[in-house]
Parts: C-alpha cells; structure tokens; sequence
C-alpha cells in the first residue's frame, strides 16, 4: 500500500510519476474502495475514483463495474453515462457477474435481457470467492 500512496503523492504534488513504482491495478483497487467507504482512510471521492480508474484500466473487471456505477451518479467524476455504459459493457464481456445482470435489468429486448442473464448465472457459478 506504500506504493499506492508514493504513486499519488508523487502525481498530486506534479513530481515524476515515471520515476515511481508502479501501481498494482488490484491494489489500486483496494485502496480506491478504501476511499470510497472510508475505511482506516479518510473518505474521499474523487481519490477513489481516481483510483478505481487506474484499476479498471488495468482490466480489473470489479473495477470497471464500481467505476461504471460512479461515472452513471457522478461520484468522484462528472456524470457521463456514455463512459459509464462502455466500462459496463466491458466488465460484462471479460465476463463479470454483476455487469451481466445490470445489462439484463435495463435490457429492452427481453430475449436478450434472459440471455444476459443465463450469462449471469453462470459466471456465478465459475467466481472464485475473493476475486
């Protein structure tokens, strides 16, 4: 988590970003929702989507579902529900659960809505607890 927080200091401060670790998209991750809740961390906004953005696009498939979500309410970044549907819709292709199942909910076409469904559940059945 230290290089979490060297990676931002070093970038909101304007210093060399290239100079520092890199930042895991997983950790990023973590520590983005640590900020959106939070917890042991003050609560910020607009870190955390900062964070779960770097996450995302570091095809963390959670991340792309939560940043979805932020981008639709405008949590942390302006709202652009454009963005919001791409990050949806990616986090559904790489085949997480719960992007399938908000596709299906607002899905017009019934037919279609089912299948994503179907999709749905068996990415379910295939989740490692944890990941």
């Amino acid at each position: 988590m230290m290089r979490a927080v060297l990676l931002l200091v070093a970038a909101l401060l304007g210093g060399p970003v290239a100079a520092q670790p890199q930042l895991d998209a997983r950790e990023a991750y973590r520590l983005g929702l640590m900020h959106r809740n939070g917890a042991g961390v003050p609560k910020d906004a607009v870190l955390a989507a900062s964070l779960i953005g770097i996450a995302a696009q570091g095809q963390v498939p959670a991340a792309m579902f939560t940043l979805s979500n932020l981008l639709a309410a405008g949590e942390g970044v302006a709202r652009d529900a454009l963005a919001a549907r791409r990050w949806l819709e990616t986090a559904a292709a790489l085949g997480y659960p719960a992007a399938l199942q908000q596709l299906a909910l607002t899905e017009p076409d019934p037919r279609k809505a089912e299948l994503l469904m179907r999709q749905a559940g068996h990415a379910l059945q295939h989740t490692v607890p944890g990941q």
